[in-house]
C-alpha cells in the first residue's frame, strides 16, 4: 500500500500553481460491467501515457449511492490550454506502433470495449484552488476504496463565498477534528455543471455517517452565511475509489494485486 500525501495523491497536484483544472467525464456503465470496465480502463490508461500528454493525475470512482453516474473519471491538468493540448491519441499511437501484431489485436479489442462506454457521456470542467479550496489530514494512505461524498450547489451571490462558508463550517472542522480524510471545492468554468461542487474523502461510509451526525457544531456562523448563498436545488452523491495514476500506470485501490 502506498502512503503518499493527500494533496499529491488524491488531486493529482504535482504542480507548482496554486490553480488548476479538473476533466470530469460522467459515464453510464451498466453495475453488472463496471468491473470490467475497470479491467478495461487500467490497459487503456497503460497504454496512453508517454511523450505529449500533459495529465498531471487521474482518479476513477464508481457510483454508491444516489442518483449520479455509475463512473465519473477526474482528470487533473496544471490549466485549461493543457486539457487541450493533451495528445492522448498520440502518446497511444507511438506505444501501439511498438506492440507486436498479435498484442496489436488484443489491443483494438480492448480499444473497441472500453470506449463504447463512452457513448452518451457528459463531461465538464472546474476549477481547483489547492491552496484555498482544500485540506488534509497529513499521512494517510490513498490507495484503499475510500469514500467520496461529492454534493453540488448553485449560489444566489459569489461561488467563492459559497465554497468558502462551507469549507469553514464542514470541511476544515471535519478534517481537523472530524474522521473526514480530507476534501475540499471546486467551481464551475466549462460544461454543464454546478456552481460549486464539494468533495470530502473517508475511510468507509460508516466513518462518514458518523461525520454527517455532528457536522457544522462548531461553526453556525458560516452554516447560516452557506445556506443563505445556496440558491434552488442541490444533489449529493457517494462515490468509491476504484484507482489512480500512480508513476503513468493505473494503480487498482487496495493491496497490489
Amino acid at each position: 500500500m502506498k502512503k503518499i500525501s493527500f494533496m499529491i495523491a488524491f488531486l493529482g497536484c504535482i504542480t507548482l500553481y496554486a490553480q488548476n483544472v479538473w476533466d470530469i467525464t460522467y459515464l453510464d456503465v451498466p453495475a453488472t460491467e463496471i468491473g470490467k470496465f475497470v479491467e478495461l480502463h487500467k490497459k487503456m490508461t497503460d497504454m496512453t501515457q508517454g511523450e505529449g500528454r500533459t495529465l498531471q493525475g487521474q482518479w476513477v470512482y464508481r457510483h454508491w449511492y444516489g442518483s449520479g453516474h455509475s463512473i465519473v473519471i477526474y482528470d487533473q491538468y496544471n490549466s485549461a490550454q493543457d486539457a487541450v493540448n493533451d495528445d492522448i491519441w498520440g502518446a497511444m499511437r507511438k506505444n501501439y506502433d511498438a506492440l507486436s501484431d498479435d498484442d496489436k489485436k488484443e489491443m483494438d479489442d480492448v480499444f473497441n470495449q472500453w470506449w463504447s462506454y463512452f457513448n452518451n457521456h457528459t463531461d465538464e470542467m472546474r476549477n481547483f484552488n489547492s491552496e484555498n479550496g482544500f485540506v488534509q489530514k497529513p499521512n494517510t494512505d490513498w490507495d484503499i476504496p475510500f469514500v467520496l461524498v461529492v454534493g453540488n450547489y448553485n449560489s444566489s451571490g459569489s461561488i467563492n463565498d459559497l465554497a468558502q462558508a462551507y469549507m469553514d463550517w464542514a470541511t476544515k472542522p471535519g478534517v481537523e477534528n472530524g474522521l473526514q480524510l480530507g476534501g475540499g471545492a471546486t467551481t464551475h468554468f466549462k460544461g454543464g455543471g454546478a456552481d460549486v461542487q464539494f468533495f470530502g474523502a473517508f475511510k468507509n461510509i460508516k466513518e462518514f455517517a458518523e461525520s454527517v451526525s455532528g457536522q457544522g457544531t462548531d461553526n453556525p456562523e458560516a452554516r447560516s452565511k452557506f445556506w443563505n448563498l445556496v440558491e434552488g436545488s442541490h444533489s449529493d452523491q457517494i462515490y468509491v475509489h476504484v484507482g489512480h495514476l500512480v508513476d503513468g500506470k493505473f494503480d487498482l485501490a487496495g493491496p497490489e494485486k
